[in-house]
């Protein structure tokens, strides 16, 4: 009975051991896998990108609180190195009411019904962005920031503010670039926009609906995107970087604060979708801006004829007696267009383009763009109560006019 008793005892404490063992090394297991203690850093391995290490880099390379996670430092640090050269754009425009009021309407009204509402001015304010690029007062931003304003007013960080004037801009590529009499600023410099990549990290700061000082992060989520058509490929940058109006003309830059981009516009009807002008774009057109005032572009391969437009309606049709149903009214001739060096006029309804009938403005259009620059164009026209023949020659687009 003692041995059975004693053999007992030895299988307990046996059985005890096992178990306070395997206890053990579950502890020690969930320990190191960082399920019990998430403060210990995960192993390292060679998974880790060379985007990665430019946080890192970036993050520590001006100090900042070493307490703090290394993207929070890379974001903060990028802020402290971009924000000083990065300006505020106020404008003023005068913009004149001139509504186009065709004469079969003022007929109908009567002489002097649509004066009040012809020649009116009113002041329009607007909003952007830009930075610096030298210290002498050189800066960049949109062409459309500045397009048409009256008064340019620059804001510095701190404050002050300066006149600025235009020494050169480029609709095409909606570049500007202001001078103010101002030295020894803070400019930031340019990066490579060759070789990013798609999922790198950038930060934009700018002045969205007037919010001074505004940064945002994201990525890059795509290159060489076009706004006008996106199955066509074109040059501009995609970043989920939140852009809103305001931020027009600002700085989008790399985690080492270097402007890769210019912020240019949004997807109003999406989320998250801004786009970028690489700013490779302005360094190859920088001397052409400042020392020439514009950028010489190739010649358009795009005819012309220099009109503003609308269709004929029923009414019209009705009220004038018309003897035809269809055709295109002439709004307005561009000056010095080939409309207006062939004798189109205002008033003029084009009904026919090389002996083919015409129903809309739309199909005058498709027409004029299937033709060659120089190509002649027998215009059958009604004007003043009979029909005129109306020969123009067709040129190439201007670049305003693009």
């Amino acid at each position: 009975m003692g041995r059975f008793s004693q053999r007992y005892q030895n299988l307990i404490t046996l059985l005890f051991v096992v178990i306070a063992t395997s206890i053990i090394t579950s502890a020690v297991v969930l320990t190191f896998s960082g399920r019990e203690d998430n403060s210990l850093p995960p192993p390292t391995t060679k998974a880790r990108s060379e985007e990665q290490l430019a946080v890192q880099e970036a993050a520590f390379k001006f100090g900042g609180d070493d307490n703090a996670p290394s993207w929070e430092n890379a974001i903060i640090n990028v802020h402290k190195k971009v924000a000083p050269a990065v300006v505020y754009i106020d404008t003023e425009r005068t913009v004149k009411t001139n509504p186009m009021v065709p004469e079969f309407f003022r007929e109908f009204f009567g002489p002097g019904f649509f004066d009040d509402f012809r020649g009116r001015e009113y002041k329009q304010q607007g909003t952007g962005s830009g930075f610096l690029i030298r210290p002498d007062g050189y800066i960049v931003t949109n062409y459309h920031v500045i397009q048409n304003a009256d008064k340019i007013t620059v804001n510095l960080k701190g404050g002050k503010k300066y006149d600025a004037q235009v020494v050169g801009a480029d609709r095409k590529y909606d570049l500007a670039v202001l001078k103010i009499k101002a030295k020894n600023l803070p400019y930031l410099e340019m990066g490579d926009s060759d070789r990013l990549q798609i999922g790198q990290w950038v930060v934009a700061v700018g002045n969205p609906y007037g919010l001074h000082e505004t940064v945002t992060t994201g990525i890059i989520s795509a290159l060489n995107r076009s706004i006008s058509d996106s199955k066509e490929e074109g040059y501009l940058i995609q970043t989920d970087a939140a852009i809103n109006p305001g931020n027009s003309g600002g700085p989008l830059v790399n985690l080492k604060g270097e402007v890769i981009g210019i912020n240019e516009a949004i997807l109003s009807n999406a989320q998250n979708i801004g786009f970028a002008i690489p700013i490779k774009l302005l360094k190859d057109n920088l001397d052409a801006l400042i020392n020439e005032g514009k950028i010489t572009h190739a010649e358009s391969t795009v005819p012309w004829l220099g009109i503003y437009m609308q269709d004929v309606n029923e009414d019209m049709t009705e009220y004038f007696n018309l003897p035809f149903k269809t055709g295109v009214y002439v709004g307005r001739v561009v000056p010095d267009s080939p409309a207006d060096k062939a004798g189109l006029l205002p008033q003029d309804i084009i009904t026919q383009v090389n002996q083919q009938a015409i129903k809309s403005g739309e199909e005058l259009a498709a027409i004029i763009q299937k033709m060659k620059i120089g190509d002649p164009v027998s215009l059958l026209v009604w004007r003043t109560d009979e029909f005129k023949k109306i020969d123009v020659i067709l040129e190439a687009k201007p670049e305003d006019q693009r």
